[in-house]
């Protein structure tokens, strides 16, 4: 049952308010840790969390793959700290989230937690899944290979997120402490070069795809193989403009999927404007770790980030406008009321049923109403009784809240991307005339 919320005249007013991602943009450009101007620290966190420290913020349709680089360079002692770092990451994921993990190095290998499962559901039912993603992060230093296999690994991620994804956010984050170098070939079932660790395994982890014997298959319709021509015909650790090229030409392709690719960039010897500029999504989906210790808390911030996402609305007319009205009757009489879109566009502006809350000892009197949106900040134009309120609507995890006008109740909302384009509305709305919005 909600606790009820107490009705009164002097209401507070909210001051304008700012998303945490315009925060992180604005400071991209100055100095700190990862481009972001963020002290890092282990006990920097940026989002809510819960009692147990996970990550409070997500929607349930965020999937995620990791792509860890698992080449030669990256040496036991970065290891370590990349392998504590993906740990951390798990750890704090919110229950809803989805989570796939892929290493490469002479090639790239997928981890199927399953019988062709690339994704795992942190929380199932009553099942915990976070430790069998940990088991899916290798606990040994990568092998003495040459090869940075990166097109692969983003071609086997954005397969991944493609055929087993929920069409929400769909995330790569891909870390590497170098550049693309790898042999020309197909990865996938069968084929060499580049072929790497037959027998299924990374690390010693079992239950990692493609091999020389076991395919691929996140969406169902047979193995898939990916072949490659930009790199090298031998074993030349010579980075080339041919694998830059060809690497950005996978992510180039994940992007127009709509996949959001953040590149993490550890240590001192990393090309910052391949990774910020061609293969990121956009610059500010760069992030630079100088100290790889420093690894787990940036993720952390990082998946706050990402959580917190949302687009500046710059629509010129009304986006969504939505009435309280009956919605169920029985025997001719109104048993049940909500609010229901009249005219715009609900992909802008949606509602969930049953998402108000009433006056205190009142039925079908809304005081508030919640509604989802994918921008940061939208204008409201509250109807209650006779009167009209244009209200500045700041999104938090996705969803704004708009008001009732004491003493009446909620009669109608519409919604406008400036305050302008809401006062125009509201000034010209008859039971308004003459009168002018209340702005707040």
């Amino acid at each position: 049952m909600e606790t009820p919320i107490t009705t009164t005249d002097d209401r507070e007013k909210t001051a304008t308010g700012i998303s945490r991602r315009r925060v992180l943009q604005s400071t991209a450009l100055t100095t700190g840790v990862f481009g972001l101007g963020l002290p890092l620290s282990s006990t920097t966190v940026l989002a809510d969390e819960h009692t147990d420290g996970r990550i409070d913020t997500c929607n349930a349709t965020l999937d995620i793959v990791l792509a860890l680089d698992y080449s030669g360079s990256i040496g036991s002692a970065l290891w370590g700290d990349i392998e504590s770092g993906a740990e951390s990451f798990v750890d704090v994921l919110n229950d809803d989230n989805q989570l796939g993990v892929v290493t490469f190095g002479d090639t790239g290998k997928a981890y199927d937690f399953g019988t062709q499962e690339y994704l795992l559901l942190a929380q199932d039912g009553t099942t915990d899944n976070r430790p069998a993603m940990k088991a899916a992060i290798p606990g040994v230093a990568p092998p003495n290979e040459n090869g940075t296999h990166m097109a692969a690994a983003l071609d086997l991620a954005d397969d991944i997120l493609d055929g087993q994804g929920r069409d929400g956010k769909e995330v790569i984050v891909l870390l590497t402490d170098g550049e693309p170098n790898y042999q020309n070939g197909i990865v996938g079932n069968g084929s060499n070069p580049p072929e790497d660790e037959a027998d299924g395994t990374v690390g010693g982890v079992s239950g990692y795809v493609p091999t020389a014997t076991t395919g691929f298959d996140p969406e169902g319709d047979g193995d898939k193989t990916y072949a490659y021509t930009g790199g090298s015909t031998g074993t030349d650790a010579v980075i080339t403009d041919g694998e830059r090229d060809e690497t950005e030409a996978v992510a180039t392709v994940a992007k127009a999927d709509g996949t959001r690719i953040v590149a993490v960039g550890i240590g001192s010897g990393v090309d910052d404007d391949y990774l910020r500029d061609r293969i990121a999504t956009a610059p500010e989906d760069y992030v630079q770790v100088a100290n790889s210790s420093e690894l787990g808390a940036a993720l952390r911030n990082l998946l706050s980030e990402i959580c917190d996402e949302c687009d500046e609305c710059e629509d010129e007319g009304l986006l969504a406008k939505y009435e309280f009205e009956c919605v169920e009757t029985v025997d001719d009489e109104c048993v049940a009321y909500d609010f229901v879109l009249e005219t715009g566009d609900e992909s802008l502006v949606s509602y969930t049923a049953g998402s108000y809350v009433n006056k205190d000892g009142e039925e079908f009197e809304p005081m508030t109403a919640t509604f989802d949106t994918g921008y940061c900040t939208v204008y409201a134009v509250v109807k209650a009784g006779r009167g009209l309120e244009v209200q500045e609507l700041v999104a938090e995890d996705g969803q704004v809240t708009a008001e009732y006008i004491a003493p009446h109740a909620i009669s109608f909302v519409a919604f406008f991307c400036t305050e302008d384009a809401a006062e125009a509305f509201a000034e010209s709305f008859p039971s308004n005339r003459g009168g002018g919005p209340r702005a707040r």
